[in-house]
């Protein structure tokens, strides 16, 4: 398949074609069995490397469908530069948590359970948002007393007495930088004074704020029109929460804002400029989500997730960055995941899903946002579980602590061009983290040769099996042979 439009990676890549007849079933056999589970591996040293070598037409493997699988030539060389290229200045992979769960998740104890803790350092203490639906739904702890005037005003979420100093403990400890979200649609001056004062007691590694979660939408009626037809860029509303927002940002003093949070960025394509500029926005923030569980979850599937489209989906957001560019300031993806309205089970929560986050971060990247933040609300989209004092990581876990230990802060990105059948990223300037990302698209293996006078160290990530699974190859030769497996992640990094 071609490679995603990119940067080329300024080295050769050379394809290497053999298309005999492979009569060694048995010898084969290992092969598949490893490509299914996203380990095929190849260990030019080993005995099945030795029996390749020494079998005619060994650049082949054949698939159960005897289909042939291509095989490039690859060099795997240090401080590669040169075209253009991709910076990373941010953790890749984010959080944002909705209110009512974080206060669950940091339980009952004047402190956090220490898992919580140690998963957010196993994340690399990324981004932590406080947002999305439950942002104008949230009062501040206290707000909410005597009779409520309304239905509405009843409905809303109090803060609990001890959530910013349990907070402020978790931040202490995993060193989190903090983004708070305020109440823009049902809340008050008052109330965001009171937020922005609990939340500079909590944060510890760095704090901004966000106005108000898709204010795009504050025009539905409910949840159920999502999706459907209509015009939300109305200037008459764009000016309405300007106005509010304005009120709501002079609690903020210099405090850095994030924003405007659409949930669908087109909806205020010719009216974003203004929004940025009017609110001072630090940093632009977009919501995106590939496939909709909102309004037919069974047309969520895990092809669906696999799928080019659903990889791609930051890509036609380019005019995001561009806007973000002209006003100087970052743009994030500060709210993302694989399906809208908490995902759905068995498609959000399989392993397919770790496979399409790294598609879709990549693509952010390329594109030109910093990062993306991947929502939890207690759905089947969720990266990770806390209950009774333990975590427990889904597939999706997976993925986050891949991507911010491959693209460390000063790495940067460059697509590699000509290796058949697979996307292939070249990771540079990057201690510790990854040399070369291979993505296999295609359910059918493919085969590399890896030009390395140095032994290197692989990472998977696979729709067939959950978990970041590792093993380490010794170069024979001047060269390591690998298999990337169907619906696959391959991360190559160096071992000296």
């Amino acid at each position: 398949m071609a490679a995603r439009a990119g940067a080329r990676f300024p080295v050769a890549v050379t394809p290497l074609v053999r298309k005999p007849r492979v009569r060694k079933s048995l010898l084969l056999l290992p092969l598949v069995l490893a490509a299914a589970l996203g380990l095929s591996l190849i260990d030019n040293g080993g005995p099945l490397g030795r029996a390749l070598a020494a079998t005619p037409g060994r650049h082949l493997i054949r698939a159960r469908t005897h289909a042939a699988v291509s095989l490039s030539d690859v060099a795997l060389v240090r401080g590669v530069t040169g075209g253009r290229s991709v910076q990373v200045t941010m953790p890749p992979a984010g959080l944002s948590l909705e209110y009512p769960l974080m206060a669950q998740y940091l339980g009952t104890g004047a402190c956090p359970p220490a898992a919580l803790i140690a998963e957010l350092l196993r994340l690399g203490s990324p981004p932590l948002a406080l947002a999305g639906l439950s942002q104008d739904l949230t009062a501040p702890s206290g707000a909410l007393t005597g009779p409520f005037p309304s239905w509405e005003t009843g409905t809303l979420y109090p803060l609990p007495a001890a959530f910013w100093s349990q907070l402020h403990c978790l931040l202490s400890a995993a060193r989190d930088p903090l983004t708070v979200g305020i109440n823009a649609k049902t809340g008050e001056p008052g109330w965001a004074a009171q937020m922005v004062t609990d939340a500079k007691s909590a944060a510890t590694g760095g704090l901004d704020f966000s106005l108000g979660n898709e204010p795009d939408l504050y025009y539905l009626p409910n949840y159920s029109s999502l999706g459907r037809t209509r015009s939300a860029g109305d200037p008459a509303a764009v000016n309405l929460y300007l106005q509010v927002a304005a009120r709501l940002a002079q609690a903020l003093g210099s405090s850095a804002l994030l924003g405007p949070e659409l949930a669908v960025a087109q909806h205020w394509r010719r009216q974003l400029p203004r929004v940025i500029a009017q609110l001072h926005e630090r940093t632009v923030g977009v919501h995106v989500y590939p496939l909709s569980a909102c309004r037919n979850p069974r047309a969520v599937t895990v092809r669906g997730l696999l799928s080019a489209q659903a990889a791609d989906a930051p890509g036609g957001l380019g005019w995001v960055v561009a806007d973000a560019n002209a006003a100087h300031v970052p743009a994030i993806l500060s709210e993302a995941n694989s399906a809208s309205c908490g995902g759905r089970a068995g498609v959000s929560d399989n392993p397919a899903a770790a496979v399409w986050a790294v598609r879709f971060v990549l693509t952010a990247l390329k594109t030109g946002f910093r990062e993306v933040r991947f929502h939890f609300s207690g759905g089947a989209y969720d990266p990770f579980v806390v209950r009774g004092g333990h975590v427990f990581g889904r597939p999706l876990e997976s993925a986050l602590v891949a991507l911010n230990r491959w693209l460390p802060g000063g790495s940067s990105l460059e697509t590699v061009t000509g290796v058949q059948g697979l996307l292939a990223t070249a990771v540079n300037r990057a201690p510790g983290g990854a040399r070369l990302i291979f993505d296999n698209e295609s359910t059918r293996a493919q085969a590399v040769v890896l030009r390395s006078t140095h032994s290197v160290r692989i990472e998977v990530l696979s729709a067939a099996l959950a978990g970041l699974r590792a093993q380490a190859l010794r170069s024979q030769h001047g060269r390591v042979k690998l298999i990337v497996a169907g619906d696959s992640v391959v991360a190559v990094s160096s071992r000296s």
